[in-house]
């Protein structure tokens, strides 16, 4: 079971978050009564709609929702890809979001509300157009160097001059869309 903190009723959950779905699956489940599951692969599908979200950023409530699925991330790296149905407009807005240690402050579940709470942050910017990047943005990263930026700036930068913005070094986009150093 997940961590609880000192704040009654909520538990941490940024370090199940942060390792991948299946882990954060079973911190939510065994922590929350009525929350079901069916695995498809690797991703959870969410089979009631009791699990709820909330975005802040600056203490500024930016995003709310349900929370629909729970997967990986396409690149297979660790962390987990959640994909919420917003709370306006009958759910017909489908959002994903990324949360890694660059974009989220601390993220907590709610017990009594069956909610978990993200504080979002900006702490990484795209080393393409130099906007802060945000737990929404997909994000691709140098595989030399490490640098981080939105994947379409990312990829449009490499398409065109076939290096990375920082480092310089030589690279082509794979078939997969994947970074491969030449």
């Amino acid at each position: 079971m997940a961590k609880k903190t000192k704040k009654l009723g909520i538990i941490n959950l940024k370090p199940l978050v942060l390792k991948g779905p299946k882990y954060l699956v079973q911190g939510i489940s065994s922590s929350i009564a009525g929350i079901q599951t069916t695995k498809v692969i690797q991703t959870y599908i969410m089979e009631n709609n009791n699990l709820k979200i909330l975005i802040a950023k600056d203490g500024r409530v930016i995003f709310s929702g349900i929370v629909k699925w729970i997967g990986n991330r396409e690149d297979n790296s660790q962390g987990t890809v959640m994909c919420i149905a917003s709370s306006e407009r009958g759910g017909k807005d489908l959002r994903l979001i990324t949360p890694s240690e660059d974009t989220v402050q601390d993220i907590g579940l709610d017990l009594e509300k069956s909610l978990i709470k993200v504080n979002s942050k900006e702490s990484v910017k795209c080393s393409v157009c130099g906007k802060g990047i945000q737990i929404f943005d997909e994000i691709l990263a140098c595989p030399l160097c490490g640098s981080k930026a939105h994947s379409d700036h990312l990829s449009e930068w490499i398409k065109m001059r076939h290096s990375c913005p920082i480092c310089k070094k030589n690279l082509e986009l794979g078939n997969m869309g994947n970074i491969v150093p030449q």
